[in-house]
């Protein structure tokens, strides 16, 4: 049984690499961000906008994004899609689409109130074999367990699908806790692997495993070594980016960076500002996504070399330069702070497009030029 996915290297400077993925007739180079296109698009975002390498001011166009498992099984459901010939059809998206497991979203969304007692409550009972939970939008249960979210995914045609996880929580836990959750990923991630190992062949997709552990050195250590065994194509990392301080992501990546497999993809989930995406490249990632570029774009917030440009700020009002002065997308090419500043202020919904445009762009540059200084070094 050959590998699907083909990864091979073009240049490593000490632990920072550039990759070639090749995948259902699809090569791209890594280090790569994924824009998060939750429901089957980016909210406000027209396709075309991504893949024109001149709006985004890199060379290539954006060969890759993300697609929710959770929220698509939910709306309109993988049967759906799967009529409609997989998501790249359904969506009109050509390239490659990495869906996530829905774990994250279980647990995340894991609050709300009863449809109809409008009282709150746990949506989430999670059990040694799965996890039962509520729909916010309609409060019918489903059940989500190893083997059925690998047919989910199938069906919506992924081409990198995720096993089903436990993303422990951040707040009021114990070590014994993420322990436990990072055990019931373990015996998830063989349910996963040993029925999708039966399915490989007569799909198109490849399917990673997910360490856990948290903030825990020798849990994390634990979780690699037992989840390496299942990395046959590429491998992720969960549980991070949910409430921990920037110095600990930081020391949780660098603790891992020698202990991931080397000749896998390393895939680091929910993961997009500009500063983490640099220092995960130094330990060796290679792969991210994050919804936060194109939620700080609706919300009138951009990318800048500075820091976070708030367009809203009277400050802007009479500003006629660019976002950014270095940027070369499409809006910094066309457009200054004074008239962005004017759409945010008048809730003209062009704002939350362009500057979701930008945030979007202003990553792939970021990565574009990492991934050129380490071919250079």
């Amino acid at each position: 049984m050959n590998n699907k996915l083909k990864f091979n290297i073009l240049k490593k400077s000490w632990k920072a690499r550039v990759w070639e993925i090749e995948l259902n007739g699809v090569k791209l180079k890594t280090p790569v961000f994924m824009p998060v296109w939750t429901k089957a698009t980016i909210k406000g975002m027209v396709l075309d906008l991504l893949l024109d390498p001149k709006n985004l001011g890199t060379k290539e166009p954006i060969n890759m994004i993300l697609a929710n498992t959770y929220h698509l099984f939910l709306a309109p459901g993988e049967a759906v899609i799967k009529e409609a010939g997989w998501l790249h059809k359904f969506e009109n998206r050509p390239n490659l689409i990495l869906t996530d497991s829905g774990g994250f979203q279980v647990f995340s969304l894991g609050l709300g109130k009863d449809t109809k007692t409008k009282k709150w409550e746990s949506l989430v009972k999670l059990q040694d074999d799965g996890v039962w939970f509520k729909s916010p939008k309609d409060g019918q249960k489903h059940f989500f367990n190893p083997e059925w979210v690998v047919d989910i995914q199938c069906d919506l045609g992924s081409d990198i699908m995720m096993m089903l996880d436990v993303c422990s929580p951040t707040e009021n836990i114990t070590k014994s806790e993420v322990e436990a959750h990072m055990q019931t990923t373990h015996k998830w991630a063989k349910q996963a692997f040993d029925y999708y190992e039966t399915k490989y062949d007569d799909n198109k997709g490849v399917l990673f495993p997910i360490v856990q552990g948290w903030l825990y050195n020798d849990l994390r250590q634990e979780s690699v070594e037992y989840l390496s065994h299942f990395a046959k194509d590429g491998i992720a990392i969960g549980g991070l980016s949910v409430g921990e301080s920037k110095d600990e992501l930081y020391t949780v990546l660098e603790f891992l960076s020698d202990k991931l497999p080397e000749d896998k993809p390393r895939y680091l989930m929910w993961v997009g500002t500009p500063e983490d995406i640099r220092q995960a490249i130094y330990q060796g990632i290679d792969m991210f996504d994050c919804v936060l570029p194109t939620r700080l774009g609706r919300h009138g917030t951009a990318f800048g070399a500075e820091g976070y440009v708030k367009l809203r700020n009277a400050q802007y009002k009479e500003d006629y330069t660019p976002i950014d002065s270095e940027c070369n997308c499409y809006v910094c090419k066309n457009y200054t702070k004074s008239y962005l500043n004017h759409l945010v202020k008048e809730k003209e919904m062009l704002w939350g497009i362009l500057i979701s445009l930008h945030n979007i762009a202003y990553l792939h540059q970021l990565i574009e030029q990492i991934r050129e200084e380490i071919m250079n070094s």
